[in-house]
């Protein structure tokens, strides 16, 4: 073959090679697996829905440490189809815009490029999922932050399947994509991007936690329950509005605790502008709902609204029960101020006791004369029932009068209270002589020491429901009382128990002293016992409307004997043991502390125990009130 000439050569090379058959490309396909990268910070952004809306708490521990040591913990990345960036996943935000603020403050270029793991792209709601385990196990994310972001992710479950997902459903959806959480967080979660976040954003952002949450909730829901309950006063439509404008008065930057007196007394102050009711009545109500939800009890059942409807009642129709004044106006006492004299023909009048000072309030006709002219029959026997009261008080005074000048020591002290007609709190005498040394004073620091020593925990009772609860006695015609009264003379114990305190294991007091209400009192001393005995709340305890209240059902077949000597207590009050479990003599000188077994600790400490008699003397009543309806009806 002829070799070719330089000029042949030099011809051929100069000819235009192939032409590319395929289309240009622009990217590199994304890898399909896990891997290793060489990335800079021109090539990476942030992830747009990250949770995380305030700034990490460890930012500058972790700016710092970068600082010195460079970056440790490689943030994952993923790359969306179609984009040219590589976008952070699983948390790693906080991590790139400390790489840019030192690489703007330094320009040290192991700030600017470095390796990162580079993860195949799946969704953008295991995008966001990833960001918020991460950001939630790393750097504490707040409360508004975590609902917000599951709020997010529901909105995407959604939109990928087209259907409403359920809190249940969701709560697989979440766990399912590496997520924990608990159902009971997820409706407050809504609950609080839905109500809340619109209401009190800058408290929330600042860091308001679960628990203030939680009761933020359980206010609002007492309220709009409340609200509901006045349908005839105001729309339903209205409760949004109105709880916006009164709590947008407490959105405040930095606070993470609600100042809950005030945020209580504006609500009750709302209440009352917008239903007419008393501010007490609303105090009252609110204080019933939020304690009784709290403790699992039926609404209706404990009487929760019975301040309420009474209040509606007599809004909606004053004539149904003649107006009354609280606190009653002053009786006269012997020796006191001049009665003014009312005609003997206007036996529904009341005399009235008023300094001589105010001579014009002396005219007042009694609050029951105020809806009607001509007294009644019922009213006539009150007017002699009152002069009846009326002498007996005058004979008590004579006495006083009396024993005050007798040199005896043993004097008993009768209350100033006695003077004044009608059913007043009671009010304790003075203890006896024998229980002080001998000469000591009877001064208010020994009493409050007294007082001191039969308190285990606090029980707070609001100056509203106090007053009222004495106001609803007095209205019914039935003493009522306070601990700090009887206490030097009962055998009471104020204990932070779910049952308010027991002033006297004996004394019941006239609205409680009839069978629907003993019974609801036996249940909740019963499940005192059943919670001491490790049952209480289950289905063991069941309530009987027709007995003493309450019935057993057998207890698992694991129990402890500590939760069968409370389940055979129990049932011995019925006259039911159960053969299978202790119950010897022996029984109940464990239960009461009179005998210990060896090893074990089995009896009741002094609050279950005060109350297990208390729970007695309501069952033997309750066995007198079913006992008297037996004979009339026979």
């Amino acid at each position: 073959m002829k070799r070719p000439t330089d000029q042949q050569l030099r011809e051929r090379l100069m000819q235009p090679g192939p032409k590319r058959q395929g289309r240009p490309v622009d990217a590199v396909t994304p890898p399909d697996q896990e891997m290793a990268v060489w990335v800079t910070l021109d090539m990476l952004k942030p992830y747009e829905h990250n949770p995380r809306q305030v700034q990490n708490p460890k930012y500058e521990e972790i700016k710092a440490s970068i600082r010195a040591a460079g970056l440790k913990h490689k943030p994952p990345v993923t790359q969306r189809p179609g984009e040219k960036h590589y976008t952070i996943c699983d948390g790693g935000n906080t991590r790139l815009q400390i790489l840019r603020e030192l690489y703007e403050e330094t320009g040290e270029s192991r700030f600017h490029a470095f390796y990162a793991l580079y993860r195949p792209w799946q969704s953008e709601v295991k995008m966001l999922t990833g960001h918020l385990s991460e950001n939630d196990n790393r750097g504490q994310l707040l409360w508004i932050e975590r609902a917000k972001g599951v709020v997010d992710a529901r909105a995407m479950y959604e939109e990928e399947s087209g259907n409403t997902l359920s809190q249940r459903e969701l709560v697989k959806r979440l766990a399912e994509d590496g997520y924990q959480v608990a159902q009971s967080h997820i409706s407050r979660m809504l609950y609080t991007v839905e109500h809340l976040l619109p209401t009190l954003p800058n408290s929330l952002y600042s860091g308001l936690g679960r628990s203030q949450v939680e009761k933020l909730i359980s206010y609002r829901e007492a309220c709009r329950l409340l609200w509901e309950r006045c349908t005839e006063e105001v729309t339903p439509e209205g409760f949004g509005e109105a709880w916006h404008q009164t709590m947008a008065w407490f959105d405040d930057e930095g606070q993470t605790e609600m100042n809950w007196s005030m945020v209580v007394d504006r609500l009750c102050g709302m209440l009352a502008d917008h239903t007419g009711v008393h501010f007490n009545v609303c105090e009252l109500t609110l204080d019933n709902i939020v304690t009784y939800r709290k403790r699992r009890w039926d609404l209706e059942e404990h009487q929760a609204f019975e301040a309420l409807d009474v209040e509606l009642q007599q809004m909606r129709d004053p004539d149904a029960q003649p107006p009354s004044l609280y606190p009653p106006l002053p009786e006269p006492a012997t020796g006191g101020a001049p009665v003014a004299k009312v005609p003997a023909t206007d036996p529904g009048r009341e005399p009235q006791s008023q300094p001589q000072s105010a001579p014009q309030a002396e005219q007042l006709p009694s609050p029951r004369t105020l809806s009607r002219d001509a007294p009644t029959d019922d009213e006539r026997a009150e007017s002699a029932e009152l002069l009846r009261l009326r002498e007996q008080v005058a004979a008590l005074e004579r006495e006083k009068q009396q024993l005050s000048e007798s040199p005896s020591p043993s004097v008993p002290v009768f209350s100033e209270s006695a003077s004044e007609a009608g059913p007043e709190p009671m009010v304790a005498p003075a203890e006896e002589e024998g229980d002080w040394p001998e000469g000591a004073a009877r001064t208010e620091a020994e009493r409050a020491a007294r007082l001191e020593g039969l308190t285990q925990s606090r029980w707070e009772e609001t100056p509203g429901k106090r007053g009222y609860r004495h106001h609803l006695a007095s209205e019914l015609g039935v003493p009522s009382f306070d601990f700090e009264q009887l206490a030097p003379l009962a055998a009471p114990v104020l204990s932070g128990e779910t049952t308010p305190p027991i002033a006297d294991v004996w004394f019941i007091e006239g609205v409680e002293d009839e069978p629907r209400s003993l019974r609801i009192r036996i249940r909740e001393l019963v499940q005192v016992i059943a919670r001491w005995g490790g049952f209480g709340g289950s289905d063991v305890v069941i309530a009987d409307d027709n007995g003493i209240g309450f019935d057993l059902n057998p207890l698992p077949e694991a129990s402890d004997r500590r939760a069968r000597f409370a389940w055979q207590a129990l049932a011995s009050l019925r006259g039911e043991l159960n053969p299978e479990y202790p119950a010897d003599a022996t029984l109940w000188g464990a239960l009461l502390g009179t005998h210990r077994e060896e090893g074990t600790e089995s009896a009741w400490d002094d609050a279950v125990l005060l109350r297990f008699f208390r729970l007695v003397r309501l069952i033997r009543r309750l066995r007198e009130h079913l006992q008297g309806q037996q004979e009339a009806q026979s």
